[in-house]
C-alpha cells in the first residue's frame, strides 16, 4: 500500500476550516450496532441523542455483496432513531438536512430566498456509514455522494496505530476535506483524497469528514458535506 503524505495544518487554521464547514449543524449523524440491530442516530455522538426526522433520511443502503439495497422500508422508526435488523457488510445513510438560513434571530430551516432577513445560507448534506472491517467489502465505496473509504486494512489496525482514509465526493478523490475524531480535526486530505490518522478508540471508532464549497444559488451561498465512518477496532 502506498503511504500517503499527511497534510497537517496549523491548529488555528484547521479549527477555522472545521468550524466554517460545520455551519449547517452542531450535530452528528452516525450508525452503530446495538442489541443485534443497526441504529441510525442524530445528535452528539457519545452524548445526547436528539430527535431524528425520519422523512429526511433519503437512503439506507445495505451492502451484502454486489450492489446495495435500500432498506428504509424495512427499518423501524422511533422518535430518536431508525433501527434495522439485517446482515450487512456495510451500511450507509443519507440525511438531507435541506437549506438553512442564519438570521439575527437564529437559524431557520429555509432557503435564503424565503427568509428576508437572512445573513447567509447553506445546503446541508450528512452521510453516515458503518463497515464490517473483516469483510472484503470494507474498502469498497458504496456510491454515496460524500463518503469516507478506508485504504488501510482496518481488521489489522489497533488502538494507537495509524490508518489511511480516502474521502470521495461524487465518487472522485477529494482534496481539502478535514478528517477528525470526536470533533477534533486531525488532518486534511491530499490530492489523492487521502490522509493518515491515529486510531484512538479501543473498541469502536468513528472518523468524521467535512467539506464545503460555494453554491451559486438564490437558495444558499454554499453547500456543506459531512460524513461519519464507524467500525470496530481490532483487539
Amino acid at each position: 500500500m502506498r503511504n500517503s503524505p499527511i497534510r497537517l495544518l496549523p491548529v488555528a487554521i484547521v479549527l477555522m476550516a472545521l468550524s466554517s464547514s460545520r455551519d449547517a449543524r452542531a450535530h452528528d449523524l452516525w450508525l452503530e450496532r446495538e442489541g443485534g440491530a443497526f441504529l441510525l442516530r442524530y445528535g452528539h455522538h457519545g452524548g445526547a441523542v436528539l430527535p431524528l426526522q425520519a422523512e429526511k433520511v433519503k437512503t439506507l443502503k445495505c451492502c451484502k455483496g454486489k450492489g446495495a439495497e435500500d432498506m428504509r422500508a424495512k427499518a423501524m422508526t422511533a422518535p430518536k432513531q431508525l433501527s434495522l435488523k439485517a446482515t450487512c457488510a456495510a451500511l450507509s445513510a443519507f440525511f438531507d438536512g435541506g437549506f438553512y438560513s442564519l438570521t439575527p434571530d437564529g437559524e431557520k430551516n429555509l432557503p435564503k430566498n424565503k427568509v428576508p432577513d437572512a445573513v447567509k445560507a447553506w445546503r446541508s448534506k450528512q452521510f453516515a456509514k458503518w463497515i464490517d472491517v473483516r469483510s472484503p467489502l470494507a474498502k469498497e465505496a458504496l456510491g454515496d455522494e460524500f463518503e469516507i473509504v478506508p485504504v488501510t486494512d482496518l481488521a489489522k489496525v489497533k488502538m494507537g496505530h495509524k490508518a489511511t482514509f480516502r474521502v470521495l465526493l461524487g465518487g472522485k478523490p477529494l482534496s481539502g476535506a478535514i478528517l477528525g475524531i470526536d470533533h477534533k480535526p486531525l488532518g486534511e486530505t491530499d490530492d489523492q483524497g487521502e490522509v493518515r490518522i491515529k486510531i484512538r478508540a479501543s473498541d469502536v471508532e468513528q472518523v468524521s469528514a467535512s467539506f464545503r464549497r460555494p453554491l451559486k444559488s438564490a437558495e444558499a451561498d454554499k453547500e456543506v458535506f459531512e460524513a461519519s465512518l464507524t467500525f470496530e477496532v481490532a483487539r
